[in-house]
Protein backbone atom coordinates (compact mmCIF):
# COMPACT_ATOMS: atom_id res chain seq x y z
CA UNK A 1 0.00 0.00 0.00
CA UNK A 2 1.36 3.20 -0.96
CA UNK A 3 2.09 5.82 1.69
CA UNK A 4 0.32 9.48 1.24
CA UNK A 5 4.17 11.06 0.55
CA UNK A 6 3.93 8.89 -2.00
CA UNK A 7 0.28 9.73 -3.74
CA UNK A 8 0.97 13.12 -3.61
CA UNK A 9 4.50 12.97 -5.09
CA UNK A 10 2.97 10.99 -7.88
CA UNK A 11 -0.03 13.36 -8.59
CA UNK A 12 1.65 16.39 -8.42
CA UNK A 13 3.73 14.89 -11.18
CA UNK A 14 0.83 14.50 -13.43
CA UNK A 15 -0.44 17.90 -14.45
CA UNK A 16 -3.97 16.60 -16.01
CA UNK A 17 -6.87 14.73 -14.57
CA UNK A 18 -8.44 13.00 -17.94
CA UNK A 19 -7.26 9.77 -19.10
CA UNK A 20 -5.15 10.30 -22.08
CA UNK A 21 -6.08 7.43 -23.78
CA UNK A 22 -10.19 8.37 -23.80
CA UNK A 23 -8.92 11.97 -25.06
CA UNK A 24 -7.12 10.06 -27.76
CA UNK A 25 -9.92 7.66 -28.85
CA UNK A 26 -12.40 10.18 -28.87
CA UNK A 27 -9.83 12.51 -31.04
CA UNK A 28 -10.12 9.41 -33.58
CA UNK A 29 -13.58 9.31 -34.31
CA UNK A 30 -13.27 12.03 -36.92
CA UNK A 31 -13.28 10.79 -40.03
CA UNK A 32 -10.58 13.19 -41.24
CA UNK A 33 -7.98 12.29 -38.30
CA UNK A 34 -5.53 10.07 -38.99
CA UNK A 35 -2.77 9.95 -36.67
CA UNK A 36 -2.33 12.30 -33.90
CA UNK A 37 1.12 13.04 -31.79
CA UNK A 38 1.09 12.30 -28.15
CA UNK A 39 1.94 15.53 -27.29
CA UNK A 40 -1.32 16.78 -29.41
CA UNK A 41 -3.20 14.68 -27.33
CA UNK A 42 -1.75 16.29 -24.01
CA UNK A 43 -2.32 19.67 -25.21
CA UNK A 44 -5.72 18.74 -25.76
CA UNK A 45 -6.80 17.21 -22.79
CA UNK A 46 -5.26 20.36 -20.65
CA UNK A 47 -7.48 22.92 -23.07
CA UNK A 48 -10.51 20.51 -22.73
CA UNK A 49 -9.98 20.38 -18.59
CA UNK A 50 -9.47 24.27 -18.88
CA UNK A 51 -12.97 24.86 -20.53
CA UNK A 52 -15.08 22.04 -18.45
CA UNK A 53 -13.77 24.51 -15.71
CA UNK A 54 -14.46 28.01 -17.17
CA UNK A 55 -18.24 26.37 -17.42
CA UNK A 56 -17.87 25.11 -14.03
CA UNK A 57 -17.06 28.24 -12.58
CA UNK A 58 -19.52 30.33 -14.98
CA UNK A 59 -22.30 27.86 -14.17
CA UNK A 60 -21.53 28.11 -10.31
CA UNK A 61 -21.80 31.74 -10.43
CA UNK A 62 -25.10 31.59 -12.12
CA UNK A 63 -26.15 29.20 -9.45
CA UNK A 64 -25.40 31.78 -7.06
CA UNK A 65 -27.24 34.48 -8.31
CA UNK A 66 -30.54 32.24 -8.04
CA UNK A 67 -29.56 31.78 -4.66
CA UNK A 68 -29.85 27.87 -5.03
CA UNK A 69 -27.49 25.01 -3.23
CA UNK A 70 -27.65 22.61 -5.97
CA UNK A 71 -25.87 22.92 -8.93
CA UNK A 72 -28.53 22.04 -12.14
CA UNK A 73 -28.43 21.44 -15.41
CA UNK A 74 -30.45 24.69 -15.62
CA UNK A 75 -27.12 26.58 -14.65
CA UNK A 76 -24.97 25.50 -17.08
CA UNK A 77 -27.89 26.46 -19.74
CA UNK A 78 -28.14 30.11 -18.41
CA UNK A 79 -24.37 30.10 -19.00
CA UNK A 80 -24.11 28.94 -22.11
CA UNK A 81 -27.13 31.69 -23.07
CA UNK A 82 -25.67 34.19 -21.14
CA UNK A 83 -21.97 34.30 -22.33
CA UNK A 84 -20.97 34.15 -25.99
CA UNK A 85 -17.73 32.31 -25.58
CA UNK A 86 -20.09 29.48 -25.20
CA UNK A 87 -22.16 30.53 -27.86
CA UNK A 88 -21.17 27.49 -30.08
CA UNK A 89 -22.58 24.98 -27.43
CA UNK A 90 -26.35 26.66 -27.96
CA UNK A 91 -28.66 24.26 -29.19
CA UNK A 92 -26.15 21.11 -28.39
CA UNK A 93 -28.15 19.91 -25.48
CA UNK A 94 -31.84 20.21 -27.12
Amino acid sequence: MASSTDQTKSSSTRSYQLPLTKVKSIIKLDENTRMISQDSVYILTLATEEFIRMLTRDAHNSMKQCASKRLDRLHIFSSINTNPIYEFLDGSFD
